[in-house]
């Protein structure tokens, strides 16, 4: 299944054709549709040949930004913010990760 129509389908997403990452926050205007028709790497046997190439390259960006910024929970975030909730893939429970990064002096 390829995801550019399911993406841009005009029943479920708002300006469909805009790019709009806010779309997604707060969690409350996100609809079961949009969660359902969400496929970044589509699926089945067309999904995309390169999800592990793409995971790999998130890891190294992440490892890169902790070697420059010290990285620590936001204000409001609690301890059971964060337990995990187990869906297709770990949320943390609260639905929300913020942190507060710090540059690390040289």
């Amino acid at each position: 299944m390829q995801s550019y129509t399911t993406h841009r389908d005009p029943d479920v997403f708002l300006n469909p054709e805009e790019f709009d990452p806010s779309r997604w926050l707060p969690k409350e205007q996100v609809t079961p549709s949009m969660n359902e028709l969400f496929m970044p790497y589509s699926k089945g046997t067309r999904a995309c040949i390169g999800i592990n190439l793409a995971n790999m390259e998130l890891r190294i960006v992440s490892a890169a930004l902790l070697k420059l910024y010290r990285v620590r929970p936001g204000g409001d975030m609690t301890s059971d913010d964060m337990e995990m909730t187990d869906h297709f893939l770990l949320v943390p429970k609260g639905g929300k990760c913020n942190l507060v990064f710090e540059k690390i002096k040289e």
